[in-house]
Protein backbone atom coordinates (compact mmCIF):
# COMPACT_ATOMS: atom_id res chain seq x y z
CA UNK A 1 0.00 0.00 0.00
CA UNK A 2 1.23 3.41 -0.98
CA UNK A 3 2.40 5.74 1.77
CA UNK A 4 0.80 9.43 1.38
CA UNK A 5 4.09 10.88 0.34
CA UNK A 6 3.93 8.17 -2.70
CA UNK A 7 0.38 9.04 -2.98
CA UNK A 8 1.49 12.95 -4.63
CA UNK A 9 1.30 13.19 -8.43
CA UNK A 10 3.55 15.27 -9.42
CA UNK A 11 2.75 18.34 -11.72
CA UNK A 12 4.08 21.09 -13.73
CA UNK A 13 2.01 23.06 -11.84
CA UNK A 14 -0.82 23.17 -8.67
CA UNK A 15 -4.09 23.22 -8.53
CA UNK A 16 -6.42 26.09 -7.67
CA UNK A 17 -9.47 24.01 -5.50
CA UNK A 18 -12.45 26.40 -5.10
CA UNK A 19 -14.37 25.80 -2.08
CA UNK A 20 -18.00 26.56 -0.42
CA UNK A 21 -21.22 26.00 0.34
CA UNK A 22 -23.53 25.48 -2.65
CA UNK A 23 -25.08 28.51 -3.31
CA UNK A 24 -22.50 30.30 -1.82
CA UNK A 25 -21.12 32.65 -4.91
CA UNK A 26 -18.49 29.92 -5.78
CA UNK A 27 -19.91 30.03 -9.27
CA UNK A 28 -19.32 33.45 -9.60
CA UNK A 29 -16.24 33.44 -8.23
CA UNK A 30 -15.28 30.45 -11.17
CA UNK A 31 -16.59 32.16 -13.97
CA UNK A 32 -14.72 35.38 -13.21
CA UNK A 33 -11.10 33.52 -12.77
CA UNK A 34 -12.48 31.60 -16.41
CA UNK A 35 -12.41 34.77 -17.46
CA UNK A 36 -9.43 35.64 -16.62
CA UNK A 37 -7.90 32.58 -17.70
CA UNK A 38 -8.19 30.25 -15.21
CA UNK A 39 -8.52 26.78 -16.69
CA UNK A 40 -11.67 24.23 -15.02
CA UNK A 41 -12.35 21.88 -17.15
CA UNK A 42 -13.29 21.05 -20.92
CA UNK A 43 -16.93 20.43 -19.74
CA UNK A 44 -18.14 22.57 -17.82
CA UNK A 45 -21.88 22.86 -16.17
CA UNK A 46 -23.87 26.15 -16.38
CA UNK A 47 -22.78 26.69 -12.70
CA UNK A 48 -19.07 26.30 -13.62
CA UNK A 49 -18.56 22.94 -12.09
CA UNK A 50 -16.29 20.78 -13.93
CA UNK A 51 -18.16 17.68 -14.91
CA UNK A 52 -15.34 15.41 -14.59
CA UNK A 53 -14.53 16.59 -10.84
CA UNK A 54 -18.14 16.80 -9.77
CA UNK A 55 -18.51 13.10 -11.24
CA UNK A 56 -15.61 11.49 -9.71
CA UNK A 57 -17.17 13.82 -6.19
CA UNK A 58 -20.45 12.21 -6.14
CA UNK A 59 -18.87 8.87 -6.89
CA UNK A 60 -16.35 9.25 -4.09
CA UNK A 61 -19.84 9.98 -1.76
CA UNK A 62 -22.10 7.46 -3.10
CA UNK A 63 -19.60 4.45 -2.62
CA UNK A 64 -19.37 5.89 1.19
CA UNK A 65 -23.04 6.08 1.54
CA UNK A 66 -22.98 9.98 1.55
CA UNK A 67 -24.80 12.90 -0.87
CA UNK A 68 -24.19 16.30 -1.62
CA UNK A 69 -27.03 17.07 0.89
CA UNK A 70 -26.19 14.62 3.44
CA UNK A 71 -22.55 14.35 3.57
CA UNK A 72 -21.79 14.09 7.07
CA UNK A 73 -21.42 10.08 6.55
CA UNK A 74 -18.61 10.74 4.51
CA UNK A 75 -16.74 11.37 7.23
CA UNK A 76 -16.55 7.49 8.51
CA UNK A 77 -15.56 6.94 5.29
CA UNK A 78 -11.84 8.87 5.56
CA UNK A 79 -11.38 7.45 9.55
CA UNK A 80 -10.20 4.61 8.08
CA UNK A 81 -7.38 4.72 7.23
CA UNK A 82 -7.14 1.47 4.51
CA UNK A 83 -10.21 2.31 2.55
CA UNK A 84 -8.68 5.99 2.15
CA UNK A 85 -5.63 5.03 0.90
CA UNK A 86 -7.10 2.46 -1.61
CA UNK A 87 -9.71 4.70 -2.76
CA UNK A 88 -6.48 7.13 -3.31
CA UNK A 89 -4.62 4.92 -5.16
CA UNK A 90 -7.54 4.07 -7.57
CA UNK A 91 -7.82 8.31 -7.82
CA UNK A 92 -4.09 8.56 -8.73
CA UNK A 93 -4.12 5.84 -11.35
CA UNK A 94 -7.56 6.97 -13.12
CA UNK A 95 -5.42 11.08 -12.88
CA UNK A 96 -2.13 9.50 -14.55
CA UNK A 97 -4.50 7.82 -17.53
CA UNK A 98 -4.40 10.45 -20.38
CA UNK A 99 -7.75 8.37 -21.09
CA UNK A 100 -9.72 8.81 -17.91
CA UNK A 101 -8.15 12.67 -17.27
CA UNK A 102 -9.59 13.44 -20.87
CA UNK A 103 -13.23 14.86 -19.61
CA UNK A 104 -11.31 17.33 -17.56
CA UNK A 105 -8.59 18.35 -20.23
CA UNK A 106 -10.20 17.75 -23.66
CA UNK A 107 -9.33 16.12 -26.35
CA UNK A 108 -6.72 19.62 -27.96
CA UNK A 109 -5.06 19.60 -24.31
CA UNK A 110 -4.51 16.42 -23.84
CA UNK A 111 -3.10 15.88 -27.20
CA UNK A 112 -0.78 18.62 -26.33
CA UNK A 113 0.00 17.66 -22.55
CA UNK A 114 -0.84 13.74 -22.80
CA UNK A 115 -1.40 13.53 -18.97
CA UNK A 116 -2.57 16.48 -16.28
CA UNK A 117 0.88 16.12 -14.88
CA UNK A 118 2.68 18.66 -18.28
CA UNK A 119 -0.41 20.74 -17.80
CA UNK A 120 1.58 23.76 -17.41
CA UNK A 121 -0.82 26.74 -17.24
CA UNK A 122 -2.92 27.47 -14.34
CA UNK A 123 -6.21 25.09 -13.30
CA UNK A 124 -7.88 23.75 -11.05
CA UNK A 125 -11.69 23.19 -10.37
CA UNK A 126 -14.85 24.13 -8.22
CA UNK A 127 -17.28 21.51 -6.96
CA UNK A 128 -18.90 22.08 -3.63
CA UNK A 129 -18.59 18.46 -2.89
CA UNK A 130 -15.00 18.91 -2.68
CA UNK A 131 -15.78 20.56 1.10
CA UNK A 132 -16.18 16.58 2.14
CA UNK A 133 -13.73 15.17 0.01
CA UNK A 134 -10.47 17.45 0.33
CA UNK A 135 -8.22 15.23 2.52
CA UNK A 136 -8.17 12.91 -0.60
CA UNK A 137 -7.49 15.30 -3.16
CA UNK A 138 -4.57 17.02 -0.69
CA UNK A 139 -3.09 13.45 -0.77
CA UNK A 140 -2.72 13.85 -4.09
CA UNK A 141 -2.22 17.31 -4.80
CA UNK A 142 -0.22 18.46 -1.70
CA UNK A 143 0.49 21.67 -2.81
CA UNK A 144 -2.95 22.98 -4.27
CA UNK A 145 -3.69 25.97 -3.49
CA UNK A 146 -7.06 26.80 -1.82
CA UNK A 147 -10.05 29.06 -2.29
CA UNK A 148 -12.52 29.30 0.35
CA UNK A 149 -15.64 31.89 -0.65
CA UNK A 150 -18.64 32.44 2.51
CA UNK A 151 -22.03 33.38 2.25
CA UNK A 152 -24.73 34.52 4.07
CA UNK A 153 -26.20 31.16 5.79
CA UNK A 154 -29.85 32.52 5.01
CA UNK A 155 -29.21 33.52 1.59
CA UNK A 156 -27.40 30.60 0.92
CA UNK A 157 -30.42 28.76 2.98
CA UNK A 158 -33.19 30.55 0.53
CA UNK A 159 -31.77 29.93 -2.48
CA UNK A 160 -31.30 25.54 -1.96
CA UNK A 161 -35.03 25.91 -0.96
CA UNK A 162 -36.17 28.30 -4.57
CA UNK A 163 -34.38 25.79 -6.59
CA UNK A 164 -35.73 22.77 -4.67
CA UNK A 165 -39.28 23.95 -4.46
CA UNK A 166 -39.37 24.94 -8.65
CA UNK A 167 -38.33 21.16 -9.08
CA UNK A 168 -41.01 19.45 -7.25
CA UNK A 169 -43.44 22.17 -8.99
CA UNK A 170 -42.54 21.08 -12.18
CA UNK A 171 -42.55 17.60 -11.81
CA UNK A 172 -45.88 17.83 -10.08
CA UNK A 173 -46.77 20.31 -13.49
CA UNK A 174 -45.64 17.57 -15.71
CA UNK A 175 -46.94 14.43 -13.92
CA UNK A 176 -50.59 14.48 -16.11
CA UNK A 177 -48.62 14.60 -19.27
CA UNK A 178 -46.38 11.82 -18.55
CA UNK A 179 -48.87 9.87 -16.87
CA UNK A 180 -50.81 9.24 -20.29
CA UNK A 181 -47.30 8.13 -22.07
CA UNK A 182 -46.68 4.41 -22.44
CA UNK A 183 -43.56 3.11 -20.79
CA UNK A 184 -41.99 0.40 -18.90
CA UNK A 185 -40.73 2.45 -16.00
CA UNK A 186 -42.88 3.18 -13.01
CA UNK A 187 -44.33 6.80 -12.50
CA UNK A 188 -42.51 7.08 -9.72
CA UNK A 189 -39.35 6.52 -11.40
CA UNK A 190 -40.67 8.83 -14.11
CA UNK A 191 -42.56 11.34 -12.83
CA UNK A 192 -42.07 11.19 -8.74
CA UNK A 193 -40.35 13.62 -6.54
CA UNK A 194 -36.71 13.61 -6.94
CA UNK A 195 -34.47 16.10 -5.40
CA UNK A 196 -33.15 16.95 -1.76
CA UNK A 197 -35.99 16.64 0.80
CA UNK A 198 -33.54 18.42 3.24
CA UNK A 199 -33.66 21.75 1.51
CA UNK A 200 -37.30 21.81 0.75
CA UNK A 201 -37.17 24.33 3.69
CA UNK A 202 -34.76 26.99 4.99
CA UNK A 203 -34.10 25.02 8.74
CA UNK A 204 -32.94 21.95 6.52
CA UNK A 205 -31.02 24.14 3.82
CA UNK A 206 -29.81 26.55 6.58
CA UNK A 207 -28.73 23.29 8.62
CA UNK A 208 -26.97 21.99 5.42
CA UNK A 209 -24.60 25.36 5.37
CA UNK A 210 -23.92 24.71 8.67
CA UNK A 211 -23.18 21.33 8.07
CA UNK A 212 -20.35 22.15 5.16
CA UNK A 213 -19.32 25.50 6.99
CA UNK A 214 -18.39 23.45 9.53
CA UNK A 215 -16.44 20.95 7.65
CA UNK A 216 -14.64 23.78 5.16
CA UNK A 217 -13.21 25.21 8.41
CA UNK A 218 -12.04 22.11 10.15
CA UNK A 219 -10.67 20.69 6.64
CA UNK A 220 -8.61 24.68 6.10
CA UNK A 221 -7.96 24.12 9.92
CA UNK A 222 -6.06 20.41 9.27
CA UNK A 223 -4.62 21.84 6.13
CA UNK A 224 -0.97 23.95 5.58
CA UNK A 225 -1.98 24.48 1.88
CA UNK A 226 -2.12 28.06 1.15
CA UNK A 227 -5.01 29.67 0.95
CA UNK A 228 -7.09 32.99 0.14
CA UNK A 229 -10.64 33.54 2.20
CA UNK A 230 -13.36 35.20 0.08
CA UNK A 231 -16.29 37.08 1.35
CA UNK A 232 -19.04 36.60 -1.18
CA UNK A 233 -20.58 40.09 0.10
CA UNK A 234 -17.48 42.21 0.23
CA UNK A 235 -16.47 40.47 -3.31
CA UNK A 236 -19.57 42.04 -4.55
CA UNK A 237 -19.28 45.33 -3.19
CA UNK A 238 -15.87 45.59 -4.48
CA UNK A 239 -15.51 43.24 -7.15
CA UNK A 240 -12.29 45.42 -9.30
CA UNK A 241 -10.55 45.87 -5.88
CA UNK A 242 -10.66 42.34 -5.06
CA UNK A 243 -9.57 40.60 -7.82
CA UNK A 244 -6.22 41.19 -8.27
CA UNK A 245 -5.34 39.74 -5.65
CA UNK A 246 -7.54 36.68 -6.04
CA UNK A 247 -6.35 36.40 -9.53
CA UNK A 248 -2.27 36.87 -8.36
CA UNK A 249 -3.37 34.33 -5.52
CA UNK A 250 -4.16 32.20 -8.44
CA UNK A 251 -0.95 32.50 -10.56
CA UNK A 252 -3.14 34.59 -13.52
CA UNK A 253 -1.44 37.40 -15.13
CA UNK A 254 -4.83 39.34 -15.28
CA UNK A 255 -4.67 43.25 -17.13
CA UNK A 256 -6.54 46.01 -15.91
CA UNK A 257 -8.77 45.86 -18.70
CA UNK A 258 -9.29 42.21 -18.62
CA UNK A 259 -10.11 42.71 -14.25
CA UNK A 260 -12.72 45.48 -15.76
CA UNK A 261 -14.16 43.25 -17.85
CA UNK A 262 -14.88 40.21 -15.60
CA UNK A 263 -16.19 42.56 -12.68
CA UNK A 264 -18.41 43.93 -14.98
CA UNK A 265 -20.77 40.73 -14.72
CA UNK A 266 -21.11 41.33 -11.02
CA UNK A 267 -24.17 42.35 -9.41
CA UNK A 268 -23.81 43.62 -5.75
CA UNK A 269 -27.66 43.27 -5.41
CA UNK A 270 -27.00 39.66 -4.37
CA UNK A 271 -25.31 40.44 -1.26
CA UNK A 272 -27.48 39.86 1.85
CA UNK A 273 -31.01 39.49 0.03
CA UNK A 274 -32.88 38.01 2.43
CA UNK A 275 -32.99 41.67 3.99
CA UNK A 276 -35.86 42.54 1.37
CA UNK A 277 -38.04 39.58 2.39
CA UNK A 278 -40.38 39.56 5.50
CA UNK A 279 -40.00 35.77 5.52
CA UNK A 280 -36.55 35.68 5.39
CA UNK A 281 -35.85 38.44 7.42
CA UNK A 282 -37.91 36.37 10.36
CA UNK A 283 -35.76 33.78 9.41
CA UNK A 284 -32.48 35.49 9.89
CA UNK A 285 -33.63 36.98 13.08
CA UNK A 286 -34.34 33.10 14.43
CA UNK A 287 -30.42 32.04 13.37
CA UNK A 288 -28.72 34.80 13.36
CA UNK A 289 -27.23 34.32 16.70
CA UNK A 290 -25.95 31.39 15.35
CA UNK A 291 -22.61 29.94 16.08
CA UNK A 292 -21.07 30.36 12.36
CA UNK A 293 -23.63 33.38 11.75
CA UNK A 294 -21.46 34.97 14.01
CA UNK A 295 -18.26 33.35 12.99
CA UNK A 296 -19.08 35.68 9.50
CA UNK A 297 -20.05 38.58 11.00
CA UNK A 298 -23.57 37.89 9.96
CA UNK A 299 -25.71 38.55 13.13
CA UNK A 300 -25.42 42.07 12.89
CA UNK A 301 -26.91 42.94 9.50
CA UNK A 302 -29.78 45.58 9.95
CA UNK A 303 -31.67 46.74 6.41
CA UNK A 304 -31.02 49.81 6.00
Amino acid sequence: MNTKDDDAIHVSRQPVILLGMHRSGTSLVARVLDELGLFQGHELQEDHESTYFLGVNETLLKRAGASWDNPGVFRDFLKHPEALAHTVRCLRDDLSSGRQISGYMGTAWLLQHRTLAKLDKPWGWKDPRTVFTLPLWLRLFPGAWLVYISRNGVDVAASLRVREVKELARRVKEYPKKAKQLSSHSMLERGGFKGSARCLTLEGAFSLWEEYVAEAEAALAAAANERLVVNYEQFLADPKGQLPALAKFCGLDAKPDAVERAAGGVNPGRANAFLEDPELNAFYQKVRGNAWMRRYGYDVLEKV
